[in-house]
Protein backbone atom coordinates (compact mmCIF):
# COMPACT_ATOMS: atom_id res chain seq x y z
CA UNK A 1 0.00 0.00 0.00
CA UNK A 2 1.17 3.57 -1.55
CA UNK A 3 1.64 5.58 1.66
CA UNK A 4 2.82 9.35 1.25
CA UNK A 5 4.49 10.96 4.42
CA UNK A 6 6.77 13.01 2.79
CA UNK A 7 5.54 15.08 -0.15
CA UNK A 8 8.90 15.34 -1.63
CA UNK A 9 8.67 11.78 -2.94
CA UNK A 10 5.74 12.15 -5.11
CA UNK A 11 5.49 13.76 -7.94
CA UNK A 12 1.80 12.91 -8.71
CA UNK A 13 2.20 11.12 -12.04
CA UNK A 14 -1.12 9.16 -11.02
CA UNK A 15 0.22 5.69 -11.98
CA UNK A 16 -0.63 4.03 -8.77
CA UNK A 17 -3.89 5.04 -9.52
CA UNK A 18 -4.08 4.04 -12.94
CA UNK A 19 -2.47 0.30 -11.87
CA UNK A 20 -4.48 -0.02 -8.88
CA UNK A 21 -6.84 -3.22 -9.88
CA UNK A 22 -9.89 -2.83 -7.04
CA UNK A 23 -9.75 1.02 -7.93
CA UNK A 24 -9.39 1.64 -4.48
CA UNK A 25 -6.73 4.49 -4.84
CA UNK A 26 -8.04 7.92 -5.54
CA UNK A 27 -5.90 11.15 -6.46
CA UNK A 28 -7.19 13.70 -3.85
CA UNK A 29 -5.34 17.66 -3.90
CA UNK A 30 -4.09 18.63 -0.85
CA UNK A 31 -4.16 22.64 0.59
CA UNK A 32 -1.68 23.38 -1.91
CA UNK A 33 -3.76 21.82 -4.86
CA UNK A 34 -1.21 19.18 -5.48
CA UNK A 35 -2.44 16.05 -6.38
CA UNK A 36 -1.73 12.78 -4.35
CA UNK A 37 -3.22 9.27 -4.17
CA UNK A 38 -5.44 8.49 -1.27
CA UNK A 39 -5.62 4.77 -0.64
CA UNK A 40 -9.28 3.30 0.45
CA UNK A 41 -7.88 0.65 3.04
CA UNK A 42 -10.91 -1.14 3.35
CA UNK A 43 -11.23 -2.41 -0.26
CA UNK A 44 -7.12 -2.68 -0.41
CA UNK A 45 -5.95 -5.84 -1.12
CA UNK A 46 -1.94 -4.85 -0.57
CA UNK A 47 -1.31 -6.47 -3.84
CA UNK A 48 1.83 -3.82 -3.62
CA UNK A 49 1.61 -2.93 -7.46
CA UNK A 50 0.48 0.62 -6.26
CA UNK A 51 4.34 0.86 -4.55
CA UNK A 52 5.59 -1.41 -8.02
CA UNK A 53 5.18 0.99 -10.23
CA UNK A 54 6.02 4.42 -8.42
CA UNK A 55 8.66 6.21 -10.29
CA UNK A 56 9.81 7.76 -7.65
CA UNK A 57 10.95 4.80 -5.54
CA UNK A 58 11.26 2.79 -8.84
CA UNK A 59 13.52 5.32 -10.76
CA UNK A 60 13.85 4.02 -14.18
CA UNK A 61 17.96 2.35 -15.17
CA UNK A 62 18.74 4.28 -18.37
CA UNK A 63 22.34 4.58 -20.13
CA UNK A 64 21.10 6.14 -23.27
CA UNK A 65 23.13 9.65 -24.32
CA UNK A 66 21.08 12.11 -26.35
CA UNK A 67 21.98 13.54 -29.74
CA UNK A 68 20.72 16.97 -29.68
CA UNK A 69 19.13 19.16 -32.78
CA UNK A 70 17.85 22.56 -33.29
CA UNK A 71 14.98 21.49 -35.26
CA UNK A 72 11.46 23.74 -36.44
CA UNK A 73 8.28 22.57 -38.60
CA UNK A 74 8.51 23.78 -42.01
CA UNK A 75 5.31 25.07 -41.63
CA UNK A 76 5.47 28.79 -40.43
CA UNK A 77 1.44 29.06 -39.40
CA UNK A 78 2.19 25.34 -37.53
CA UNK A 79 5.36 27.62 -35.56
CA UNK A 80 2.96 30.04 -34.71
CA UNK A 81 0.16 28.10 -33.09
CA UNK A 82 3.46 26.16 -31.05
CA UNK A 83 5.64 27.02 -28.22
CA UNK A 84 8.70 26.66 -29.69
CA UNK A 85 9.37 25.19 -32.95
CA UNK A 86 6.82 22.62 -33.57
CA UNK A 87 8.06 19.82 -32.89
CA UNK A 88 5.27 18.18 -30.87
CA UNK A 89 2.60 19.16 -34.18
CA UNK A 90 5.51 17.21 -36.30
CA UNK A 91 5.50 13.84 -34.29
CA UNK A 92 1.94 14.03 -33.76
CA UNK A 93 1.45 14.22 -37.04
CA UNK A 94 3.36 11.19 -38.41
CA UNK A 95 1.54 9.08 -35.52
CA UNK A 96 -2.17 10.45 -36.54
CA UNK A 97 -1.06 9.58 -40.31
CA UNK A 98 -0.26 5.91 -39.43
CA UNK A 99 -3.49 5.75 -37.78
CA UNK A 100 -2.41 6.11 -34.10
CA UNK A 101 -3.59 8.16 -30.94
CA UNK A 102 -1.64 11.21 -29.57
CA UNK A 103 -1.94 11.96 -25.56
CA UNK A 104 -0.98 14.97 -24.16
CA UNK A 105 -2.18 18.25 -21.87
CA UNK A 106 -5.40 20.20 -22.58
CA UNK A 107 -7.49 22.38 -20.99
CA UNK A 108 -10.92 21.07 -20.04
CA UNK A 109 -14.06 23.46 -19.79
CA UNK A 110 -13.09 25.12 -16.97
CA UNK A 111 -9.42 26.16 -17.38
CA UNK A 112 -7.75 23.10 -15.90
CA UNK A 113 -5.16 21.55 -17.04
CA UNK A 114 -5.33 17.44 -17.60
CA UNK A 115 -4.23 14.75 -19.98
CA UNK A 116 -6.37 13.82 -22.84
CA UNK A 117 -6.05 12.14 -26.39
CA UNK A 118 -6.49 13.18 -30.06
CA UNK A 119 -7.15 10.74 -32.74
CA UNK A 120 -7.45 13.36 -35.28
CA UNK A 121 -5.79 16.60 -36.81
CA UNK A 122 -8.62 18.70 -35.71
CA UNK A 123 -8.55 17.52 -32.51
CA UNK A 124 -4.80 17.89 -32.20
CA UNK A 125 -4.60 22.22 -31.39
CA UNK A 126 -5.95 21.67 -27.96
CA UNK A 127 -2.63 19.51 -26.83
CA UNK A 128 -0.28 22.02 -28.44
CA UNK A 129 1.37 24.73 -26.59
CA UNK A 130 2.56 24.77 -23.01
CA UNK A 131 0.21 24.76 -20.57
CA UNK A 132 2.44 25.66 -17.15
CA UNK A 133 0.55 23.99 -14.79
CA UNK A 134 0.53 20.36 -13.37
CA UNK A 135 -1.50 18.05 -15.55
CA UNK A 136 -4.06 15.73 -14.10
CA UNK A 137 -2.76 12.33 -16.10
CA UNK A 138 -6.40 10.50 -14.88
CA UNK A 139 -7.06 7.72 -16.68
CA UNK A 140 -4.99 8.38 -19.36
CA UNK A 141 -2.12 5.34 -18.86
CA UNK A 142 -5.17 2.94 -18.70
CA UNK A 143 -6.48 4.75 -22.33
CA UNK A 144 -2.59 4.15 -23.74
CA UNK A 145 -2.28 0.37 -22.76
CA UNK A 146 -5.54 -0.49 -24.61
CA UNK A 147 -4.85 1.36 -27.41
CA UNK A 148 -1.19 -0.22 -27.66
CA UNK A 149 -2.87 -3.78 -27.00
CA UNK A 150 -5.34 -3.18 -30.03
CA UNK A 151 -1.69 -2.65 -31.68
CA UNK A 152 -2.70 1.40 -32.48
CA UNK A 153 0.53 3.43 -32.53
CA UNK A 154 0.14 6.22 -29.61
CA UNK A 155 2.20 8.99 -28.87
CA UNK A 156 2.20 9.80 -25.19
CA UNK A 157 3.72 13.22 -24.25
CA UNK A 158 4.31 15.00 -20.42
CA UNK A 159 6.69 15.68 -18.34
CA UNK A 160 9.66 13.35 -17.71
CA UNK A 161 8.44 11.81 -14.19
CA UNK A 162 4.98 11.42 -16.36
CA UNK A 163 6.77 9.52 -18.56
CA UNK A 164 8.84 7.22 -16.55
CA UNK A 165 5.66 6.67 -14.53
CA UNK A 166 3.75 5.52 -17.35
CA UNK A 167 6.79 3.29 -18.42
CA UNK A 168 6.89 1.81 -15.01
CA UNK A 169 3.03 1.31 -15.04
CA UNK A 170 3.23 -0.89 -19.04
CA UNK A 171 5.76 -2.94 -17.72
CA UNK A 172 7.40 -3.38 -20.99
CA UNK A 173 8.40 -2.05 -23.91
CA UNK A 174 5.69 -1.36 -26.40
CA UNK A 175 7.02 -1.33 -29.83
CA UNK A 176 3.85 0.76 -31.28
CA UNK A 177 4.84 3.36 -28.33
CA UNK A 178 6.52 6.61 -28.90
CA UNK A 179 6.87 8.58 -25.80
CA UNK A 180 8.47 12.69 -25.75
CA UNK A 181 9.29 14.52 -22.42
CA UNK A 182 9.90 18.39 -21.85
CA UNK A 183 12.67 20.06 -20.88
CA UNK A 184 10.78 20.81 -17.20
CA UNK A 185 11.00 23.77 -14.87
CA UNK A 186 8.54 22.90 -12.17
CA UNK A 187 4.97 22.34 -12.03
CA UNK A 188 3.02 24.97 -10.17
CA UNK A 189 0.10 24.38 -7.91
CA UNK A 190 -3.16 23.84 -10.19
CA UNK A 191 -5.14 25.83 -6.88
CA UNK A 192 -2.72 28.60 -7.79
CA UNK A 193 -3.82 28.97 -11.25
CA UNK A 194 -7.52 28.70 -10.68
CA UNK A 195 -7.12 31.79 -8.38
CA UNK A 196 -5.04 33.90 -10.98
CA UNK A 197 -8.26 33.09 -13.35
CA UNK A 198 -11.05 33.97 -10.91
CA UNK A 199 -9.19 36.87 -9.49
CA UNK A 200 -8.50 38.33 -12.60
CA UNK A 201 -11.56 37.05 -15.37
CA UNK A 202 -15.13 35.80 -15.66
CA UNK A 203 -13.93 32.16 -16.58
CA UNK A 204 -16.89 31.76 -18.28
CA UNK A 205 -16.18 34.31 -20.78
CA UNK A 206 -12.93 32.67 -21.46
CA UNK A 207 -12.27 31.88 -24.77
CA UNK A 208 -8.81 30.59 -25.72
CA UNK A 209 -5.72 30.43 -23.71
CA UNK A 210 -1.98 30.79 -24.80
CA UNK A 211 0.94 30.79 -22.03
CA UNK A 212 3.10 31.31 -25.26
CA UNK A 213 1.47 33.61 -27.70
CA UNK A 214 3.29 34.60 -30.25
CA UNK A 215 1.88 37.89 -31.10
CA UNK A 216 5.22 39.84 -31.11
CA UNK A 217 7.51 37.27 -31.72
CA UNK A 218 8.64 33.87 -30.11
CA UNK A 219 11.59 35.89 -27.90
CA UNK A 220 9.32 37.77 -25.79
CA UNK A 221 7.07 35.97 -23.01
CA UNK A 222 3.23 36.95 -23.47
CA UNK A 223 0.39 35.30 -21.77
CA UNK A 224 -3.07 35.71 -23.73
CA UNK A 225 -6.32 35.36 -23.07
CA UNK A 226 -9.34 35.96 -25.71
CA UNK A 227 -12.27 37.47 -24.53
CA UNK A 228 -15.44 38.73 -26.11
CA UNK A 229 -15.02 41.76 -23.91
CA UNK A 230 -11.20 42.24 -23.76
CA UNK A 231 -11.85 43.57 -19.79
CA UNK A 232 -9.96 42.53 -17.06
CA UNK A 233 -9.38 43.25 -13.29
CA UNK A 234 -5.27 43.41 -13.73
CA UNK A 235 -3.66 46.35 -14.34
CA UNK A 236 -0.78 45.51 -15.79
CA UNK A 237 -2.09 44.32 -19.58
CA UNK A 238 -2.38 45.03 -22.67
CA UNK A 239 -5.55 44.87 -25.34
CA UNK A 240 -5.28 44.16 -29.31
CA UNK A 241 -8.71 43.74 -30.71
CA UNK A 242 -10.39 40.64 -28.29
CA UNK A 243 -6.97 39.31 -27.17
CA UNK A 244 -5.45 40.55 -23.53
CA UNK A 245 -2.11 40.12 -23.22
CA UNK A 246 0.19 39.69 -19.92
CA UNK A 247 3.77 40.78 -19.98
CA UNK A 248 5.33 37.40 -18.30
CA UNK A 249 9.26 38.90 -19.12
CA UNK A 250 10.51 42.20 -20.24
CA UNK A 251 14.00 43.17 -20.34
CA UNK A 252 15.25 45.48 -18.06
CA UNK A 253 18.11 47.89 -18.32
CA UNK A 254 21.62 46.23 -17.24
CA UNK A 255 20.42 43.27 -17.80
CA UNK A 256 17.79 42.52 -15.34
CA UNK A 257 14.39 41.05 -15.40
CA UNK A 258 11.27 42.06 -14.86
CA UNK A 259 8.56 39.44 -14.23
CA UNK A 260 5.10 41.27 -14.91
CA UNK A 261 2.73 38.55 -14.32
CA UNK A 262 1.65 37.37 -10.66
CA UNK A 263 0.95 33.84 -11.58
CA UNK A 264 4.40 32.76 -13.95
CA UNK A 265 6.32 35.10 -11.65
CA UNK A 266 5.48 33.33 -8.53
CA UNK A 267 6.67 29.51 -10.75
CA UNK A 268 9.53 31.23 -11.92
CA UNK A 269 10.98 32.24 -8.97
CA UNK A 270 9.66 28.79 -7.32
CA UNK A 271 6.85 29.96 -4.80
CA UNK A 272 3.85 27.88 -5.96
CA UNK A 273 5.87 24.89 -7.53
CA UNK A 274 5.27 21.05 -6.21
CA UNK A 275 7.85 19.77 -3.68
CA UNK A 276 8.97 17.28 -5.63
CA UNK A 277 10.54 19.55 -8.10
CA UNK A 278 12.60 20.74 -5.93
CA UNK A 279 14.54 17.30 -5.81
CA UNK A 280 13.43 15.84 -9.42
CA UNK A 281 14.50 12.52 -9.72
CA UNK A 282 13.85 12.78 -13.72
CA UNK A 283 16.65 15.51 -14.52
CA UNK A 284 19.70 14.69 -16.31
CA UNK A 285 20.94 14.18 -20.10
CA UNK A 286 19.91 10.03 -19.75
CA UNK A 287 15.70 9.72 -20.65
CA UNK A 288 13.11 7.28 -20.31
CA UNK A 289 11.39 9.27 -23.20
CA UNK A 290 12.56 8.82 -26.68
CA UNK A 291 12.19 12.13 -27.58
CA UNK A 292 12.89 15.80 -25.08
CA UNK A 293 11.46 18.91 -26.56
CA UNK A 294 12.63 22.33 -25.67
CA UNK A 295 13.36 26.06 -26.62
CA UNK A 296 16.68 26.49 -28.28
CA UNK A 297 17.83 29.30 -25.98
CA UNK A 298 21.67 30.71 -26.56
CA UNK A 299 23.84 32.37 -28.86
CA UNK A 300 24.27 30.25 -31.70
CA UNK A 301 25.76 32.32 -34.28
CA UNK A 302 23.95 32.33 -37.92
CA UNK A 303 21.96 29.33 -36.61
CA UNK A 304 18.78 31.29 -35.60
CA UNK A 305 17.66 33.66 -38.00
CA UNK A 306 15.03 36.46 -37.55
CA UNK A 307 12.72 34.17 -39.13
CA UNK A 308 13.04 31.51 -36.15
CA UNK A 309 12.61 34.48 -33.54
CA UNK A 310 9.79 35.45 -34.99
CA UNK A 311 7.98 31.84 -35.40
CA UNK A 312 9.99 29.84 -32.59
CA UNK A 313 12.98 26.62 -32.98
CA UNK A 314 12.61 23.89 -30.87
CA UNK A 315 15.68 22.09 -28.97
CA UNK A 316 15.03 18.20 -30.07
CA UNK A 317 16.78 15.28 -28.13
CA UNK A 318 16.48 12.40 -29.68
CA UNK A 319 16.85 9.88 -26.87
CA UNK A 320 16.80 6.16 -28.16
CA UNK A 321 16.89 3.97 -31.14
CA UNK A 322 13.02 4.25 -31.77
CA UNK A 323 13.34 8.08 -32.14
CA UNK A 324 16.17 8.05 -34.40
CA UNK A 325 14.61 5.40 -36.89
CA UNK A 326 10.88 7.84 -36.58
CA UNK A 327 13.03 10.87 -37.25
CA UNK A 328 14.70 10.08 -40.23
CA UNK A 329 10.68 9.09 -41.84
CA UNK A 330 9.32 12.75 -40.38
CA UNK A 331 9.51 15.23 -43.82
CA UNK A 332 7.96 18.37 -42.45
CA UNK A 333 11.20 19.30 -40.51
CA UNK A 334 14.35 21.01 -40.77
CA UNK A 335 16.63 20.02 -38.10
CA UNK A 336 20.44 20.97 -37.68
CA UNK A 337 22.86 18.70 -35.14
CA UNK A 338 24.36 21.22 -31.78
CA UNK A 339 26.29 20.38 -29.36
CA UNK A 340 24.24 18.84 -26.56
CA UNK A 341 26.56 20.58 -23.84
CA UNK A 342 25.51 24.10 -25.23
CA UNK A 343 21.95 23.26 -25.27
CA UNK A 344 21.99 22.51 -21.69
CA UNK A 345 24.32 25.66 -20.97
CA UNK A 346 21.12 27.57 -21.44
CA UNK A 347 18.56 24.53 -20.19
CA UNK A 348 19.62 24.48 -16.55
CA UNK A 349 16.44 22.70 -16.02
CA UNK A 350 17.37 19.75 -18.09
CA UNK A 351 20.55 19.05 -15.42
CA UNK A 352 19.32 20.67 -12.02
CA UNK A 353 16.07 21.06 -9.83
CA UNK A 354 15.51 24.52 -8.59
CA UNK A 355 15.29 25.40 -5.05
CA UNK A 356 12.14 25.94 -3.20
CA UNK A 357 11.71 30.09 -2.64
CA UNK A 358 12.20 30.60 0.94
CA UNK A 359 8.80 32.49 1.86
CA UNK A 360 6.80 29.14 -0.03
CA UNK A 361 5.56 28.08 3.09
CA UNK A 362 3.94 31.34 3.49
CA UNK A 363 2.41 32.39 0.84
CA UNK A 364 0.61 28.64 0.95
CA UNK A 365 -0.73 29.81 4.15
CA UNK A 366 -1.66 33.24 3.03
CA UNK A 367 -2.59 32.64 -0.71
CA UNK A 368 -6.55 31.76 0.03
CA UNK A 369 -6.67 35.11 2.22
CA UNK A 370 -4.99 37.61 0.18
CA UNK A 371 -5.19 38.02 -3.49
CA UNK A 372 -2.69 37.35 -5.85
CA UNK A 373 -1.57 40.60 -6.94
CA UNK A 374 -0.65 41.96 -3.77
CA UNK A 375 0.16 38.59 -1.38
CA UNK A 376 2.80 37.68 -4.41
CA UNK A 377 4.89 41.21 -4.87
CA UNK A 378 4.56 41.12 -1.28
CA UNK A 379 6.72 37.77 -0.52
CA UNK A 380 8.71 38.27 -3.41
CA UNK A 381 9.80 41.36 -1.76
CA UNK A 382 8.67 43.94 -4.42
CA UNK A 383 7.98 47.22 -4.12
CA UNK A 384 4.58 48.53 -5.03
CA UNK A 385 3.68 49.56 -8.93
CA UNK A 386 2.62 53.00 -7.36
CA UNK A 387 6.80 53.48 -6.34
CA UNK A 388 8.08 51.50 -9.25
CA UNK A 389 6.67 53.93 -11.98
CA UNK A 390 7.88 57.43 -9.91
CA UNK A 391 11.59 55.31 -9.65
CA UNK A 392 11.37 54.34 -13.50
CA UNK A 393 10.51 57.69 -14.77
CA UNK A 394 12.87 59.66 -12.50
CA UNK A 395 15.54 57.56 -14.05
CA UNK A 396 14.48 58.15 -17.35
CA UNK A 397 14.16 62.01 -16.67
CA UNK A 398 17.93 61.75 -14.88
CA UNK A 399 19.68 59.54 -18.02
CA UNK A 400 17.79 62.46 -20.74
CA UNK A 401 19.47 65.71 -18.40
CA UNK A 402 22.97 63.81 -18.42
CA UNK A 403 22.90 63.54 -22.18
CA UNK A 404 21.79 67.09 -22.49
CA UNK A 405 24.53 68.40 -19.80
CA UNK A 406 27.36 66.08 -21.96
CA UNK A 407 26.73 68.39 -25.35
CA UNK A 408 26.71 71.24 -23.72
Amino acid sequence: MITITDKTKCCGCGACFNICPKHCITMQADAEGFLYPSVDKQNCVNCGLCEKVCPVLHVPSLTNLPQAYAAKHISDEIKLKSSSGGMFTALAEYILARGGVVFGAGFDKNWNVCHQYAETIDDLDRLRRSKYVQSDIGHTFEQAKNFLILGREVLFTGTPCQIAGLKNYLGKDYANLLTADIICHATPSPNVWQKFLTQNFTVSQIRAINFREKHFDWTHFYLSFLMPHALCAHGNVQTINEKIFFHIRAAAAAAAVIYRNCFLKAFLQELINRPSCHVCQFKGQKRAADFTLGDLWGKWDRLITNEDRRYGISALLVNSTKGRQVLSKIKAISITPVDLEQVARFNSALRTSTKAHPRRKEFFSLYDKTPLKILIPRLLGEKPLVIQIPLSFMRKVCSKLYRLLLHK
